[in-house]
């Protein structure tokens, strides 16, 4: 495993959804759009004003661009609609779909203790949301739409990476992409409506979140493009973890409602995707040079690696 952009991904997305909270729920601050926006102009700007180099966009980018902007729409909304806890357990839904997508789509087979770790990380999730009892089916609908979409748009852009194309000009896109829909939406936004601009705090977590947005999704990418889409799901499910202790003795979010199962649910979906790392790296240091069948490591640093990251694009 790659840990620099694992550890990247997994510090700016908790980060993230605690601003992006504090914004839309304590705030009451209504424009998503206007988040949208902000982060995609900003990570524009930082790949412009640092010339980094970017390649022409083709069909494989323009589809991933309109996934990107759907995901990252339904992404803020479910944070909106949803307490932190039940929005971080069903967003582990999407390791399960991300690894069948695998399996149909590039061929990638699982060892057992690493599928069932999988599997333990799901059924924790549907245990905690099976006693939500806060219950919002919108939100249950924009999470839900969230992990399709997150599917989706990790094995694509697994497969435009392996196609040489670079990180940065699948961000770049990605972001132009979202500017524009973002862009378009805010013809019906008025400022004038919100009261709190002048607030300090309101402007200092409007800030962070905008400048979060570019380290999550160049985390996001790197993760994928050193590892896979399914490591990616799994950091994603380790990260929870500290963040659903903190939610379950009430020092994040005011809204979430204590219960024994719901607890449990969380803490048997976080253990698991530690199972899954423990069982995932063990493969790889008893068995450096062969061709990995595990989605864990499709791809490395090590000359080893590489050669396996060769087999899994070819097969794709």
């Amino acid at each position: 495993m790659h840990w620099p952009s694992i550890f990247l991904y997994m510090g700016s997305s908790f980060l993230i959804v605690l601003f992006n909270k504090i914004v839309l729920t304590i705030f009451s601050f209504s424009s998503v759009t206007f988040i949208l926006f902000c982060q995609s102009l900003f990570t524009c700007c930082v790949f412009l004003i640092r010339r980094v180099r970017i390649q022409n966009p083709e069909k494989d980018i323009a589809l991933l661009c309109l996934l990107t902007s759907a995901n990252v729409y339904f992404s803020i909304l479910s944070t909106r609609t949803l307490n932190l806890a039940m929005f971080t357990a069903l967003r582990r839904v999407s390791v399960f779909t991300v690894m069948i997508a695998q399996y149909y789509f590039s061929n990638i087979t699982l060892e057992k203790p690493v599928f069932l770790s999988i599997i333990a990380m799901v059924g924790g999730s549907l245990l905690a949301a099976t006693n939500d009892l806060s219950f919002n089916a919108k939100g249950y609908a924009f999470v839900m739409l969230n992990n399709i979409l997150t599917t989706v748009i990790q094995i694509q852009t697994k497969k435009i990476l392996g196609e040489k194309r670079e990180k940065s000009t699948v961000i770049f896109w990605s972001s132009v992409s979202t500017l524009l829909f973002s862009g378009v939406h805010l013809v019906s936004f008025n400022p004038k409506y919100f009261d709190a601009w002048d607030n300090t705090s309101f402007q200092i977590a409007l800030i962070f979140s905008i400048i979060l947005g570019f380290f999550l999704n160049y985390g996001a990418t790197w993760t994928i493009e050193k590892n896979d889409a399914l490591t990616l799901s799994v950091a994603n499910s380790a990260k929870s973890t500290f963040m659903g202790l903190l939610i379950c003795v009430g020092l994040i979010d005011p809204t979430y409602k204590f219960s024994w199962w719901n607890f449990i649910g969380l803490q048997i979906s976080a253990g698991a995707s530690f199972l899954y790392v423990y069982y995932s790296n063990r493969k790889q240091i008893f068995n450096p040079e062969m061709e990995y069948s595990s989605a864990s490591a499709s791809a490395s640093a090590s000359a080893s690696a590489s050669a396996s990251a060769s087999a899994s694009a070819s097969a794709r």
